[in-house]
């Protein structure tokens, strides 16, 4: 399902952190932080996500409140791997991906490459690439139906020669994701620690939260998700997601 940028930070905005198995959230306090929104606008959005079965609403008194569906999570694990339970709790495995020759219907598998960018895997030479885990089952059925004879997909379980820690983290970009995530985690906790509750946030506050996320959403995107597994001690993209979550629901 193909789910537009808005949509996405509205989903992120109702995922639950690990203690909880729904993130119940007043409608009302969602839309503060959607102030490019009309009201109208927000509630049609709203009803649309609904419509499609990835958020679920719920009425209290007089209060709307909002919830991930099921298969709202899956659709935000999917575009967004590292907050996938599975990827925070990888072995360190991998598939592996290597091209051969070019199918007639994709020269220089051009269509191929941009889907394996799509699934951030990891290039480590012009026709190779590594995923973590296994590749998702849409994309092995693509690979089947249209690069037969042209590809093929190995699991690598372990090495016999060599290290791949600096390959991955140099090619993974995880490093500098780190950085990221530990520049804008540090500003959103010094915004958190300026509030009371959300309804006291003023124009300027707000700004910063919206300017902050996006650019969360942005280096979320881009992650692999395999940073815990290197460097488990960090803080990485779950644990920044629910510092802004932290602060939708002062």
């Amino acid at each position: 399902m193909a789910i537009k940028l808005q949509s996405q930070k509205f989903l992120l905005t109702l995922f639950p952190d690990d203690n909880q198995t729904t993130g119940i959230v007043a409608q009302e306090v969602v839309a503060r932080f959607f102030p490019q929104l009309s009201s109208g606008r927000f509630r049609s959005l709203a009803v649309y996500l609904e419509s499609k079965g990835l958020l679920r609403y719920e009425r209290a008194g007089h209060i709307t409140q909002l919830y991930l569906a099921e298969t709202g999570k899956k659709e935000l694990y999917a575009l967004f791997p590292a907050i996938d339970p599975s990827r925070q709790n990888w072995a360190g495995n991998w598939s592996c991906l290597v091209f051969q020759e070019s199918p007639s219907g994709d020269k220089a598998f051009r269509y191929l490459r941009r889907k394996l960018v799509e699934l951030n895997a990891i290039q480590l030479t012009r026709g190779v690439y590594l995923y973590p885990d296994t590749f998702p089952a849409l994309f092995i059925e693509q690979c089947s139906r249209l690069y037969r004879g042209a590809v093929l997909i190995l699991a690598v379980a372990s090495l016999q020669f060599g290290e791949l820690r600096p390959i991955v983290l140099e090619k993974g970009n995880i490093t500098a994701v780190l950085e990221l995530y530990s520049g804008i985690s540090k500003e959103i906790r010094q915004l958190l620690a300026q509030i009371e509750n959300t309804s006291s946030l003023n124009d300027q506050q707000k700004a910063l939260f919206v300017s902050l996320f996006d650019r969360f959403v942005a280096i979320l995107k881009e992650d692999t998700g395999l940073g815990r597994y290197f460097f488990p001690e960090e803080t990485w993209g779950r644990e920044v997601l629910q510092l802004f979550r932290s602060i939708v629901l002062l």
